[in-house]
């Protein structure tokens, strides 16, 4: 499908999180670069009607600069439905994590480990570094040369599945903007991933095929220690996993022209019985719950939707904000929400 018969605007919009104390979250959210913006509350039948979730909802969308993606919308649910993925491991089935751009993945850890020994709950993994980026590492000439490398750090906390990444001597230009007075000094999401596991990877065609996702490309992880993929999912020898990427359809190919709104869907191949915590990512619970998308023509996807493989498509009600919206649960079993597009 096109973008232009999907009628897709930009990439993933905004972060359904659920939060316990929204002063706590708001707190939490400027520091990396946010700043409170627009509120609003749907009482339990309205709420019951979009989220599928028999408890009021007071939210405000958190804003990033002129981030037109990646932004983050808390949820202050009056009867949480559950406690969300509290920190799951990146390989969870179920799990859902946001990456924000940074120019000192130094100043992050500090951050996560400062509050890692106040004794304060944190998964902090890394920082791990891939120095196979742009060229093999045995390629490239330290010392004579600019080194290109990524490095990421897991800031996963119980209502944050957080993650800062930087480039390194590797420009990406629009990948992100940088809010440089936040104290995390990180960007808007970058890209928000999906996590499932299982071996069928056709369950992520749904996104380019109905939702209108641009598809970038699919690598594939073997077991290999010292590799900054296979160290972040704590892979054996006898696992893998996929990665495929959905993009923003104006996004280029070449990285000068990534933009954020990314979606990226991993399938995670084991033999061990998944921690399966899939229906603790959904509207309701606290911490991540749920990704949106806007279109031009809402109907129109509408029809695509509940035509497709999708399932529990709602009608189209007035969100939290009054935009037009409908929710679904994706094929690989992840619930979106998608909003009529107001310039």
């Amino acid at each position: 499908m096109s973008n232009t018969e999907s009628g897709l605007v930009g990439g993933i919009y905004d972060i359904g999180v659920g939060v316990s104390d929204m002063d706590a979250a708001q707190t939490f959210w400027r520091s990396c670069g946010y700043r409170p913006g627009p509120e609003g509350r749907l009482e339990a039948p309205a709420a019951k009607a979009l989220y599928g979730v028999d408890s009021a909802v007071t939210c405000m969308r958190m804003l990033h600069q002129d981030a037109t993606a990646g932004l983050i919308r808390l949820m202050k649910w009056d009867h949480p439905t559950g406690p969300g993925l509290q920190m799951a491991p990146l390989r969870t089935h179920g799990c859902r994590w946001s990456v924000h751009r940074t120019d000192n993945i130094a100043n992050a850890y500090v951050h996560g480990e400062v509050l890692r020994r106040q004794g304060k709950p944190i998964h902090l993994v890394g920082p791990h570094y891939n120095f196979n980026l742009a060229k093999k590492a045995e390629d490239k000439k330290p010392f004579e040369e600019h080194v290109p490398a990524s490095g990421d750090v897991l800031l996963f906390q119980p209502e944050a599945q957080l993650v800062a990444m930087t480039r390194m001597n590797f420009s990406v230009p629009k990948y992100g903007t940088i809010n440089e007075d936040s104290p995390l000094r990180l960007s808007e999401g970058c890209h928000m991933a999906v996590v499932v596991q299982g071996d069928d990877l056709s369950i992520f065609d749904f996104y380019e095929e109905i939702i209108g996702f641009k598809r970038y490309h699919q690598v594939d992880i073997a077991y290999q220690p010292g590799y900054m993929p296979s160290d972040m999912f704590e892979l054996t020898p006898e696992e893998s996993f996929s990665e495929v990427d959905f993009d923003d359809p104006k996004a280029g190919d070449d990285y000068a022209e990534h933009l954020p709104g990314r979606l990226r869907c991993f399938l995670m191949r084991s033999p061990v019985a998944p921690d399966d915590r899939i229906a603790r990512a959904q509207p309701g619970n606290l911490g991540y719950s749920f990704y949106s998308v806007r279109v031009r023509d809402l109907k129109n996807m509408h029809g695509r939707v509940s035509a497709s493989d999708a399932s529990a498509v709602g009608d189209i009600v007035p969100d939290e904000f009054g935009t037009p919206t409908f929710s679904f649960v994706a094929p690989d079993g992840f619930t979106w929400t998608v909003m009529a597009y107001e310039s």
